[in-house]
């Protein structure tokens, strides 16, 4: 891909993720990481979704730490940094071509979890929160999305909104940590590439600002969930094609 598209499409999807971050309190990850994942490779773009995942969460807990519950952010984030060690070696081990389908079919099973929770107690209590932070954790380390499975402990948990998206940005941040360390990699992209992405997560910054006084959560919820399906489709069936030899 040439330069100049890259650079576009890097910074929609990094700018789509940070404004739903800032009107939903997550989201950034299952907005950006297709696109990124079908840009970058599942890899690389796994690295960028961990890095700026961790900037937007760091930018918006500066404006909600007041009301953080730290200590249930210590009980999701103990078992998903145990969780991350495995996670790190898939990541490593796979194939490309397989990790993209690996990726893509985790993206979709997420969601259609995250759709499906609401009427279960899968997640709920201590057990559930354990669970919860393990799963979060392996999958933020190979797909870039750790948000499904602490959503649906906050349902089952009947975990106030206000609380849990506050709680969310600090889990974020460390979380995002853990998964570049457990990796020991950054994303090797070049001055204009992190110059567009970090450009990107002010304008979403400012945007979604904007925006959370309009948009209601739900209307936001399903941007998500759509946004989010399409890319997830797209490189599930991009890996596959590259996995299938031609005939």
């Amino acid at each position: 891909m040439s330069e100049w598209p890259l650079l576009a499409g890097l910074g929609v999807a990094v700018f789509l993720g940070t404004a739903t971050q800032r009107i939903t309190g997550m989201g950034f990850a299952l907005v950006a990481s297709p696109f990124l994942v079908a840009l970058l490779g599942p890899f690389e773009g796994v690295l960028v979704v961990n890095v700026f995942g961790l900037i937007t969460a760091a930018v918006v807990f500066l404006r909600v730490f007041r009301e953080v519950e730290y200590r249930r952010a210590l009980l999701l984030l103990v078992p998903a940094t145990i969780a991350a060690i495995p996670g790190a070696i898939v990541a490593r081990t796979v194939s490309p071509p397989l990790l993209m389908i690996i990726v893509g079919g985790l993206l979709i099973v997420a969601l259609v979890g995250s759709l499906v929770v609401r009427n279960r107690r899968l997640f709920g209590g201590k057990r559930g929160a354990v669970a919860a932070g393990f799963v979060s954790g392996f999958m933020n380390v190979t797909a870039g999305v750790g948000g499904p499975a602490i959503s649906a402990y906050a349902i089952a948990s009947r975990w106030p909104q206000r609380a849990f998206a506050a709680t969310a940005q600090l889990y974020f941040c460390v979380l995002g940590g853990v998964s570049l360390l457990a990796k020991w990699s950054l994303p090797r992209l070049d001055p204009p590439q992190w110059a567009a992405c970090a450009a990107a997560v002010i304008c979403g910054v400012i945007v979604g600002e904007l925006l959370s006084r309009w948009v209601s959560p739900r209307a936001a919820r399903a941007f998500v969930v759509v946004i989010a399906f399409a890319g997830a489709l797209l490189i599930l069936v991009k890996g596959i094609v590259e996995i299938v030899p031609a005939p």
